[in-house]
């Protein structure tokens, strides 16, 4: 059997990888269409240092009697408020709209931690946290948000409606997976390897999809959202260009 710092080697190697690829890639990405770009490269980047230190031992912590992996649990606060934020940011949603989808899997993130750690009453809370989080996030995906998504050119709206479904499946069946470890249903070495594949697919598969998709992205302020980069005088300016 290979041991678990193998796995967690060959998942530094395939983050490093994959953020250096992307990196190059995004030189490839119109300078306007960067902004969507930079927070899935910083969170692949940051899998990659985190996961190496965790195969270190750098911050891994023993707390009432279970451990505690601070950078694991640093990485995934990170990497998922990123990822969510920017699917908030492909239906062009509001700068408090991007800001709950940042906070809810931060909460989840601390919530299940908590959970794991904790236990008793303290622990179930901790997990309702997490299910009640993703139930919430799928709620405003589904309404408010695609709501404000019909005001966006077809083909972003298009590109959001691929990305919040890819992170509801996946981040849905990495929940499922969660709460099947937290009870028991899987060992250390199982948890280890499934938690690293899982990490890996939502990280690098949705980096890659938003970058092989980068050219459905609007940035010619037609939709006025946070990433608004004609704007406010934008139309005014087209239409003073083009005369009476």
């Amino acid at each position: 059997m290979i041991e678990l710092s193998t796995v967690y080697g060959v998942a530094t190697v395939v983050y490093a990888l994959a953020a250096v690829g992307l990196l190059a890639w995004l030189t490839r990405v119109p300078g306007s269409k960067r902004l969507y770009c930079y927070p899935v490269v910083a969170a692949v980047g940051i899998s990659a240092v985190t996961t190496a230190l965790s195969l270190v031992g750098v911050g891994v912590l023993t707390v009432g009697g279970s451990p505690l992996d601070v950078p694991s649990v640093l990485d995934d606060l990170i990497a998922y408020s990123l990822l969510w934020a920017v699917a908030a940011l492909l239906a062009n949603e509001s700068r408090e709209m991007v800001g709950v989808f940042a906070l809810v899997p931060a909460v989840q993130v601390v919530a299940f931690n908590g959970a794991a750690v904790l236990g008793g009453v303290v622990g179930l809370v901790g997990l309702f946290v997490v299910v009640a989080g993703h139930v919430l996030l799928a709620y405003l995906l589904l309404g408010p948000v695609w709501k404000r998504a019909q005001s966006i050119p077809d083909r972003q709206r298009l590109l959001h409606w691929k990305a919040r479904n890819l992170l509801l499946f996946l981040i849905g069946m990495l929940i499922v997976f969660a709460l099947l470890g937290v009870a028991g249903v899987f060992d250390a070495y199982v948890s280890g390897v499934l938690g690293e594949y899982l990490g890996a697919l939502i990280r690098v598969g949705f980096a890659g999809f938003l970058f092989a998709n980068v050219d459905a992205i609007a940035t010619d302020g037609a939709a006025g959202g946070l990433l608004d980069t004609a704007g406010p005088d934008a139309d005014h300016d087209r239409s003073g260009a083009t005369g009476d």
